[in-house]
């Protein structure tokens, strides 16, 4: 097992591939094993993937106190600096977008491209007010235990995925409930990653970001959590970062990575790159293309 000593604790991470490293920022409480049902194996085949444990999640150390979106973000510096990579290309993913977008504002240096996807608003509401979520997750796992109350994040047409992508496709949904549940840690770690979601406002961070950014979101991502949706996030998120249109994946719900994975691969040939649309955009060693299953959302 590969771990780095970064700050006060150490991180769990895994390297898969070669040529140009892409940094894969999971959700909240995901352990990094969920990105090797589908993203990994696709991505490791042209690029270099580095995946890892939030702290309080996996192999990771679990500090017994609350995180922030930028502590996470300072413990994706310091991982990127242990493996000795210069620049990234960062992707995250709902929790993982709004770490990500730290980085990149905390960090430009080692960000190439940012890729931001299903990313909720954080502690502000979409008309800007507070968030007005309320906590029920502990009531859950009360009635009907944290196994199932882990499980059901994935298992479901209503917020992971799509009925068409559950029913086509059942070992993808079992690999990744069984991916999401074996490295677990304990319901007050989750209630630590619960809580840091209302330590960033995403949307109000947006102007700050300075590197190309793609915007991802289902079409139908619209599952409200106090006040922010991600589908709803993505409308003004989207002209924020990336000026321009912004199209959606359709028919995809978009809310578990290889849900959209798999959409994209179904969607998209694999020889499919997309160059980056703006010309005056400058990316250091060479990575003038984004990676070729990322649905680029407008020009910055």
């Amino acid at each position: 097992m590969a771990k780095a000593q970064v700050n006060d604790i150490e991180i769990y991470y895994e390297e898969q591939g070669s040529g140009e490293t892409i940094l894969l920022a999971a959700p909240s409480w995901w352990p990094s094993d969920t990105w090797n049902v589908g993203v990994v194996p696709f991505l490791s085949k042209k690029y270099r993937t580095i995946s890892f444990d939030c702290r309080g999640t996996g192999y990771s150390s679990k500090p017994d106190r609350g995180y922030t979106i930028e502590q996470f973000a300072k413990d994706c510096a310091g991982l990127l600096e242990h493996v000795k990579i210069p620049r990234c290309h960062a992707v995250g993913f709902a929790l993982g977008g709004q770490i990500v977008q730290a980085l990149a504002i905390e960090r430009p240096d080692l960000v190439a491209t940012l890729t931001i996807a299903a990313a909720g608003a954080g502690v502000k509401a979409l008309d800007g007010g507070p968030r007005q979520a309320r906590v029920t997750d502990e009531e859950a796992i009360r009635t009907h235990g944290f196994e199932r109350f882990i499980r059901d994040h994935i298992e479901n047409t209503h917020m992971a995925f799509n009925p068409q992508f559950f029913n086509a496709h059942p070992q993808v949904v079992k690999a990744l409930s069984d991916a999401l549940w074996q490295r677990q840690t304990s319901p007050q770690q989750h209630r630590y990653h619960y809580e840091a979601r209302q330590t960033w406002d995403t949307l109000g961070n947006a102007p700050k970001v300075k590197v190309p950014t793609l915007i991802l979101c289902g079409a139908g991502d619209d599952v409200n959590r106090g006040g922010s949706t991600p589908v709803g996030t993505a409308t003004p998120l989207g002209p924020s970062n990336c000026p321009g249109s912004l199209p959606y994946v359709p028919q995809a719900v978009v809310n578990a990575p290889d849900d959209a994975l798999n959409f994209w691969i179904l969607s998209l040939p694999e020889s499919t790159t997309y160059t980056l649309p703006s010309p005056s955009v400058a990316i250091p060693f060479g990575a003038t293309k984004w990676p070729a299953c990322w649905y680029p959302m407008g020009p910055r």
